[in-house]
């Protein structure tokens, strides 16, 4: 359990240790997250300041005709298909519908739009245009293409356009740059139109737009919300926000007017249907009827036959009865058929007549025959803005299934009953026929002159008073929509622009930027960041890190002895003691791979740190391609390491005695030809012999090894070898070379020396170095 615990341990240490790092990566950056916060703000309120003002205008409309199921027609099992308030939802439906919202925008007319330009936006000059814009009959304009109008002077306007047409059937560029006369025709091949200058000024900039129409109905069915006002109610609410008021209240106020229209018209079908089926028949019997009339007229006066025999009256009668009885039961017989056949034919069934235009009484089917033409209806209009994947589209059909299934089990059951009872009158009206053969011939045959006169006109009278009813049920058809609530500029709401939201969405901004610009810099970036960065990948050591200053000294530990990077300095020293597992002399090498790491500054001051805690000291510039380390001392240069090597002097020759008591210095000399052939010898191996033994410390400053690949070779006389890096300016894949380095050449004692780190690693900060606690600093390591 132990070591669970132990492992569950150093794994929340090192989530923690994680999540400080990263914190602190963008922490350091808080200028830069500071800056972007305060311009995002100032863009934002500069925005809102600047921004126009967006109105929300509402309307609610009532539907009063709730749809209602039919229980004649709704088993117990299609009971749980019809829940929900399906009639507002199919009202709303056909409500959001691309061809009433299309209708809507024809209704208005809204051919063009004007605009004129504001600093940051376009505002849109509804009923309020500045120009006068005259096109000729059958003029085309390319359409969606802004034309923007600066008024130069009184007499004409410099007009630019650039933009994509498809008016000729292809592709074409628009690339307008003009100057055009107020009152001349301005005609090319995509625009023909004038413009009169009424109320444009003088150096303002308008823009004109000739809408496309299809553009301009997606664009309101985009913004338009439509839902209803409550989900208990039958209101439904329309919303639509804006810049121009009155512009979105006429909108919703057509698209208002369309839909009554709409609901009128739908109910206005059957009754057309009736009164046209009406008038085609009353059309026919007429001429029937005048016919009829004269043939009874003429056989009269020419048989002189004035009325019929008691008897041929009797039979007369029976016939007139039967006949007008056989004709309605085959008129509503063929009804049927014909409605059966149109069942699933929306575009027939529509035209079907009222079943009462022909003596069908049965309320049960005409309820369900009109609901299901305006089932059908609804589906055409729904087809155009919803898909048939819908719910609202698959509840429509489900409900055309059921009405449509219940409308024919009734239609069966009436033809059936139908043709029993035109049997049964066949059956009547040859018992009376045959009662006709008894009479006189000549009254056989006013018989059946009289019968064609009369029953053309019984007919005649019988549509005449269809046809009135038919009339007057039009008439008193009422909308089933009532607008409770118009839109209205005084009503509409201010919505916009919101001063909370921009600063909240600036503010938001200012954060989303400066940090992926952050993790982009560290996703790019290469050098080395943070000692963390060096600790996940190195294989060596890593001692405490030499912190930045900004003195402006060579040698800060002699000059600023309590400092910070003093300290560190004194921090090194004893974390080398770690290494030495002998007494004597202590020979260190310090490397690094590239130039500018600092390399020669630690050793230095290195150097110097040593030899003022009374170790006797040598500081060899081992690096004879750039030597620099007679400046830190502030020495001429003059004989020294490559003087050596080339057997030019002896090493007493080139020790060199600093201004900093207990240290010496040996310079790298003049620059040899073969600086990397004079380190390979082993004059350096006789050097380090001889002096070995009189110096306690003996500090190498090699050469970069990028530049001088063999300066590693002098690692085989060190008891360490020291690698710098330096925050921000060394390479991370240069950590996987010093691993790659040291594992090769098989160098025992090897540790990575960080230059670059902050104060506060050290836990005492600045003001504490300041202070003089910097002293304090060794004695308490050592406790």
């Amino acid at each position: 359990m132990e070591k669970i615990e132990d492992i569950l341990s150093r794994i929340d240490s090192h989530q923690k240790k994680q999540t400080k790092r990263e914190l602190k990566r963008y922490l350091k950056n808080w200028p830069l997250f500071l800056s972007f916060i305060l311009v995002f703000s100032a863009l934002g309120v500069l925005k809102y300041k600047l921004s126009p003002n967006i109105y929300e205008v509402k309307s609610r409309i009532l539907v009063t005709e709730e749809n209602k199921n039919l229980n004649s027609i709704l088993s117990s099992d299609n009971m749980m298909l019809a829940r929900g308030n399906t009639n507002i939802e199919n009202k709303i439906g056909i409500l959001r519908s691309y061809t009433l919202f299309k209708k809507a925008l024809m209704n208005l007319n809204w051919e063009t739009s004007w605009f004129q330009k504001e600093l940051f936006y376009k505002r849109d000059l509804y009923r309020n245009v500045p120009f006068s814009l005259i096109l000729p009959p059958n003029a085309i304009n390319a359409q969606d293409v802004l034309l923007e109008i600066e008024v130069t002077d009184d007499k004409k306007f410099h007009l630019k356009a650039k933009g994509q047409t498809n008016q000729n059937g292809y592709a074409q560029t628009i690339n307008i740059d003009e100057y055009v006369e107020f009152g001349k025709p301005y005609v090319n091949e995509f625009f023909n139109f004038t413009l009169i200058n009424t109320l444009g000024g003088i150096g303002e900039t308008y823009y004109l737009n000739f809408n496309n129409l299809n553009s301009l109905t997606q664009s309101y069915l985009k913004r338009t919300e439509i839902d209803m006002d409550d989900p208990n109610s039958d209101l439904i609410s329309i919303v639509i926000q804006g810049t121009a008021i009155q512009k979105e209240v006429d909108f919703i106020n057509e698209l208002n007017n369309v839909f009554i229209r709409f609901g009128v018209e739908n109910k206005n079908i059957s009754s057309d249907n009736s009164i046209n089926f009406i008038d085609n028949q009353l059309s026919r019997i007429k001429t029937q009827l005048n016919s009829a009339e004269d043939n009874f007229s003429t056989y009269r006066r020419s048989k002189n036959i004035i009325n019929l025999s008691q008897e041929a009256q009797l039979v007369y009668q029976k016939l007139e009865e039967i006949d007008e009885e056989k004709y309605m039961t085959q008129l509503q017989l063929d009804y049927y058929k014909d409605l059966e056949q149109y069942l699933d034919n929306s575009e027939e069934i529509s035209k079907m007549v009222n079943p009462s235009v022909i003596g069908i009484t049965d309320d049960n089917l005409n309820q369900m025959l009109s609901k299901l033409m305006n089932l059908y209806s609804r589906r055409e209009i729904l087809a155009y803005s919803v898909k048939e994947k819908s719910p609202s589209f698959k509840m429509l059909e489900n409900e055309i299934m059921i009405t449509r299934d219940g409308l024919e089990e009734t239609i069966k059951n009436q033809l059936k009953a139908t043709e029993s009872i035109l049997e049964s009158t066949e059956a009547r009206y040859r018992q009376i026929e045959a009662r006709i053969k008894d009479l006189p011939e000549t009254e056989k045959e006013l018989i059946g002159i009289q019968r064609e006169f009369d029953l053309n006109n019984e007919l005649y009278t019988y549509l005449l008073q269809k046809r009135a009813e038919a009339s007057i049920s039009k008439a008193s058809i009422a909308p089933e929509i009532q607008v409770i609530d118009p839109p209205l500029v005084e009503a509409s709401l201010l919505v916009g622009p919101n001063l909370i939201k921009t600063l909240a969405f600036a503010l938001l901004a200012g954060l989303i930027i400066p940090f992926v610009i952050v993790i982009l810099i560290n996703f790019f970036n290469t050098k080395i960041e943070s000692k963390d960065e060096i600790e996940k990948i190195s294989k060596i050591p890593i001692l405490e890190g030499i912190t930045k200053h900004k003195y402006k000294v060579l040698l800060p530990v002699i000059h600023h002895p309590r400092s910070g990077i003093a300290e560190s300095f004194r921090g090194v020293k004893s974390d080398l003691n770690t290494f030495y597992k002998e007494t004597g002399t202590r020979i260190i090498s310090i490397n690094s791979l590239l130039p500018g790491e600092g390399k020669s500054f630690v050793a230095s001051n290195l150097s110097a740190t040593l030899a003022r805690s009374n170790k006797k000291t040598l500081l060899i510039g081992a690096d004879l391609h750039k030597p620099t380390l007679h400046k830190f001392f502030n020495i001429e240069e003059q004989i020294g390491l490559s003087n050596y090597l080339e057997n030019q002097h002896q090493y007493e020759e080139i020790i060199t005695e600093t201004s900093v008591p207990n240290l010496y210095l040996i310079q790298a000399g003049p620059i040899p030809a073969n600086p990397s052939e004079l380190l390979d010898n082993d004059r350096l191996k006789r050097l380090i012999e001889s002096i070995y033994r009189k110096f306690e410390f003996i500090i190498i400053d090699n050469a970069p090894l990028m530049l001088v690949p063999n300066a590693i070779s002098i690692s085989d006389l060190a008891d360490v070898s020291l690698f710098m890096l330096r925050i921000n300016h060394s390479y991370k894949d240069q950590i996987h070379q010093i691993n790659r380095i040291v594992e090769f050449n098989k160098i025992k004692h090897a540790a990575v020396l960080i230059n670059g780190t902050r104060d506060w690693g050290y836990g005492y900060g600045k003001k504490y170095w300041k202070k003089g606690y910097g002293s304090y600093r060794n004695k308490m390591s050592i406790a």
